[in-house]
């Protein structure tokens, strides 16, 4: 039976479609890997095709490979990015959401959250992967609020698959939290799990306060805020604004004393710097400012030495010492501490304005002014969660002017005259005098010196010329313990 001849071209295509694909199949056989322009292209390249999240905790898998980027995609929050896949996710109710992206093989990747409101993409948040091809972040979601995730390769990166886990961490802590006990309270916290910790403690009006906030964490930057009694919220729900009474940037301390009316029971919050991944580890203490902690300060008397101690992790941040200077001196403050200890020597005026300051070294430092009389302050701080014992000593020496003259300006040779020097204000301490004679040819030439006692600013020494001729003295005044040092030029004398 002869077969029609449209059939027998049906055959003839279908033999040679079959040798092609067999021709083809080594290529497949041997596993040689597609480029990314050969790939497909992932369901959810699009932000129209973006992949619903539905169900959390959710850990899904996704890839850059065969990812495109839209001509009208939003752009980057934190970098160039290419090939980008889209996911959504909508809660029921506000709520933190959190998100931890693992890259793999050597794919460099961002992850962008936009929040979006009509036909707009709000930027929220965004994070790229570290050295590990990890990172994760948190924001908060509001209810029924529409986030899109994006996940993308950054520039210049292989393309690779991507595992990303959504979920609904540890709730914030709200005020006013547990009571800070009275050693303080050490904790931790990041930007995912543990978004924040709160303490409250009881502050009464009128009555300073130091708070210290420590970071015990290399590298980190936790920062507090402290909120008035009654707070209900911290502010991080969307939306919510609650203005804290005092903030305290990257750890350190702060004194704070509640006004008229204003005491009760405090809330403090501490939050971790964002942009580092990881736990941050804090100490936390408060406690009521002593006399050596805020105004009027512990005195310190001219040459006294006083002794003290500083701990950075606990409340002992700070000694503020008050001097009293009752003519113009030249001050000397010095500072005994370890060598391991990083404290900061200040010298401030009476209205607080720094007026120098050793605050880069560790160990041993001083420093040096010419002071007017007035009150004035010495403060010694801890930096760097220092501690150790630590003495300081005050200098004051009034500053002095010395004159020096011969009681008459001509005499006979061999007739006796007096020099006198006199240093104001009346200070007493010893005076050097030094007499020179002229010689006409060679200049001045060395002839004696004497030191005197001046007494109440007064030295007296007596001096016959031994000879004719051009004679001339001068006068220091050597400086005492309360006095400083000064010196004259030249008086003259003429011997005939």
């Amino acid at each position: 039976m002869r077969r029609p001849a449209s059939a027998s071209r049906l055959v003839t295509w279908a033999v040679v479609l079959t040798v092609a694909a067999v021709l083809l199949v080594p290529a497949v056989a041997l596993g040689e890997a597609s480029s990314p322009e050969q790939a497909p292209r992932p369901s959810n390249d699009a932000l129209a095709h973006a992949q619903p999240v539905q169900t959390l905790p959710a850990t899904l898998t996704g890839t850059t490979v065969g990812a495109t980027t839209e001509a009208r995609e939003p752009g980057p929050q934190c970098g160039g990015v290419t090939n980008s896949v889209w996911y959504a996710v909508r809660l029921p109710a506000a709520h933190r959401l959190a998100i931890n992206l693992t890259a793999s093989g050597t794919l460099d990747a961002s992850i962008e959250v936009f929040h979006a409101v009509r036909s707009q993409l709000v930027p929220v948040v965004c994070e790229e992967t570290e050295a590990q091809g990890k990172t994760s972040l948190s924001f908060q979601a509001s209810k029924n609020g529409l986030y899109d995730i994006r996940v993308a390769a950054r520039q210049n990166s292989q393309l690779a698959p991507f595992t990303m886990e959504v979920f609904l961490p540890t709730p914030a802590v709200a005020p006013p939290g547990p009571p800070l006990p009275a050693g303080g309270a050490s904790g931790q916290v990041d930007r995912v799990q543990n978004i924040n910790a709160a303490y409250s403690f009881t502050m009464r009006s009128g009555v300073s306060y130091l708070i210290n906030l420590a970071n015990q964490t290399k590298g980190a930057c936790v920062s507090g805020a402290l909120f008035a009694p009654g707070t209900t919220s911290f502010g991080g729900e969307e939306g919510e604004q609650t203005s804290a009474l005092m903030s305290i940037a990257c750890g350190g301390y702060r004194l704070f004393t509640p006004g008229p009316g204003e005491g009760g029971r405090y809330s403090f919050e501490v939050t971790p710097r964002m942009s580092r991944a990881g736990i941050q580890r804090f100490h936390l203490q408060v406690a009521p400012a002593g006399p050596a902690e805020t105004a009027p300060g512990v005195p310190l008397g001219n040459y006294a030495r006083l002794h003290g101690r500083l701990n950075g992790n606990g409340i002992q941040v700070l000694r503020l010492y008050r001097m009293e200077v009752t003519s113009h001196s030249n001050l000397t403050l010095r500072l005994d501490a370890p060598g391991s200890a990083q404290f900061s020597l200040q010298l401030r005026n009476k209205d607080g304005y720094p007026i120098e300051c050793a605050c880069e070294g560790s160990g041993n430092e001083s420093l040096q002014h010419e002071l007017q009389p007035g009150i004035y302050y010495a403060v010694v701080s801890e930096r760097h969660h220092s501690a150790g014992n630590f003495a300081i000593t005050r200098e004051s020496r009034t500053i002095t002017s010395t004159s020096i003259s011969f009681s008459q300006s001509h005499v006979s040779a061999g007739q006796g005259t007096s020099i006198e020097v006199k240093v104001s204000p009346s200070a007493s301490g010893p005076v050097k005098v030094d007499i020179e004679r002229l010689d006409p040819v060679f200049g001045w030439q060395f002839y004696s010196n004497e030191v005197l006692q001046a007494s109440a600013g007064l030295a007296t020494l007596a001096f016959t010329p031994p000879s004719f001729g051009q004679w001339r003295a001068e006068a220091t005044f050597l400086g005492s313990s309360f006095a400083s040092p000064s010196a004259v030029g030249f008086t003259y004398l003429l011997a005939s």
